[in-house]
């Protein structure tokens, strides 16, 4: 068996309290994620932890990173699905945009956004972070819709209510049932038909 060098035995110790530091995050919230419940949940020491990341600011803001990360290697494998027939794209090309507000990560993110309006430090963090996944979602997004739509000079239009729409409508998850995001579901293909005719 390989071993593994310096830097790899540390790139994965990262990884492994990032990790935590995201699930702690959907499971306990932003007040929740403290040091302690990172290191419980990693399941390492508190020397390990310190080492890596010295302070709950630094490791939260670390966290930015990574959550970016995951979210932006999840919408490439959306973006790499093969598209249905034409006459079924649109309903199906919203239901894949749709299915990137749902999920862990999309919690964590929130409970970010959430502590960033009195946190100017993580808004500082996480405005450059979002900046880049809106430009993943828009690429998503014209990857999914297919050329013909998103040629259209009112596709970029449509796309930022309809992801801005969305984002909302994750927000209020826990007041959400199945027969409610049906519903949604079908007014964003309404609106794409309509708008991108």
């Amino acid at each position: 068996m390989e071993r593994r060098t310096q830097a790899e035995r540390s790139a994965a110790m990262q990884e492994r309290l990032l990790d935590a530091t995201v699930t702690a995050l959907v499971e306990c919230g932003y007040r929740g994620t403290t040091t302690l419940e990172v290191q419980k949940r990693a399941g390492v020491s508190r020397g390990a932890l310190l080492h890596h990341f010295t302070s709950r600011s630094e490791l939260i803001l670390a966290a930015v990173d990574h959550l970016t990360r995951e979210r932006l290697a999840t919408l490439h494998e959306l973006a790499a699905q093969a598209p249905p027939q034409r006459a079924k794209r649109v309903a199906w090309a919203v239901r894949v945009l749709w299915s990137s507000f749902e999920g862990p990560l999309f919690n964590a993110s929130l409970e970010l956004w959430l502590a960033a309006r009195s946190d100017a430090d993580l808004r500082d963090a996480l405005v450059p972070q979002e900046r880049l996944l809106g430009k993943e979602i828009d690429g998503l997004a014209a990857a999914l819709f297919g050329d013909k739509l998103a040629a259209h000079a009112r596709f970029r239009s449509t796309t930022t209510v309809l992801v801005d729409s969305m984002r909302g409508a994750a927000t209020r998850s826990a007041l959400r049932t199945e027969r409610t995001d049906e519903r949604l579901i079908a007014g964003w293909v309404q609106l794409v038909e309509e708008r991108l005719r």
